[in-house]
């Protein structure tokens, strides 16, 4: 279900990601012995976990060459540990959402439904009278919208409520919260899985902003 709008990372990295990743932790002919390591999702995901990587990633010149998807989810990942938030899921779906709205494809039928939708009152006006997948698709785009505006701009919507009375961070966190409460709760829809992801991501809402805040004022430049 949750495929067709954040599709995992941790399956869909490149070549020049593991390139990076041998960099780091086999160079020369070590190398070899980590390919089959790549293709094992427990190692990959043990790897990952490592300090080397995310310093790696941090220092190294060839970090330009990676994809978005493995830069986003090394970081997010490390800012979730960081925070006692220990699943690996989280961290997939979480830089998923950062990787889909900061570099969103221009093919993507559905990324128009939450072009520029900045405000609550834009979401809660179409979700109101939606049913069943729609509500439930509608949701998870209100969720992800706000962990993308609370996590990664929380000093906009500061300085948005400051100049205009617009509500505050905190607001669109509980926001985020109860959107993907609402659509974990959906019975209506299949999946428990995604569901259950869906629902611990909700639990996690509140460490998960702060760590995705720190991550963003510490590693990652997006602009003024």
């Amino acid at each position: 279900m949750l495929e067709h709008w954040i599709p995992p990372v941790r399956n869909r990295f490149t070549g020049a990601d593991f390139d990076f990743l041998a960099s780091v932790l086999a160079p020369g002919e070590q190398r070899q012995h980590l390919e089959k390591l790549w293709s094992d999702p427990d190692a990959l995901r043990e790897m990952l976990d490592l300090k080397e990587v995310f310093r790696g990633l941090l220092d190294s010149p060839a970090t330009i060459q990676v994809s978005p998807r493995f830069y986003f989810y090394v970081l997010v990942r490390h800012a979730f540990l960081q925070a006692e938030l220990s699943d690996a899921e989280l961290a997939d779906y979480v830089s998923g959402v950062m990787t889909k709205r900061i570099c969103p494809c221009p093919e993507d039928p559905l990324q128009d439904i939450t072009h520029g939708f900045t405000h609550a009152s834009d979401f809660i006006a179409i979700i109101s009278n939606a049913k069943g997948r729609m509500r439930f698709h509608l949701q998870v785009a209100a969720g992800n919208q706000f962990l993308v505006l609370a996590g990664l701009y929380p000093e906009f919507l500061k300085s948005r409520c400051e100049k205009r009375g617009t509500p505050d961070l905190d607001f669109y966190e509980s926001f985020a919260q109860r959107a993907y409460r609402g659509a974990a709760d959906n019975r209506q829809i299949a999946g428990n899985a995604s569901r259950q992801l869906l629902g611990a991501l909700s639990e996690a809402m509140p460490v998960a902003r702060r760590s995705l805040n720190r991550m963003a004022e510490e590693f990652v430049f997006l602009g003024d």
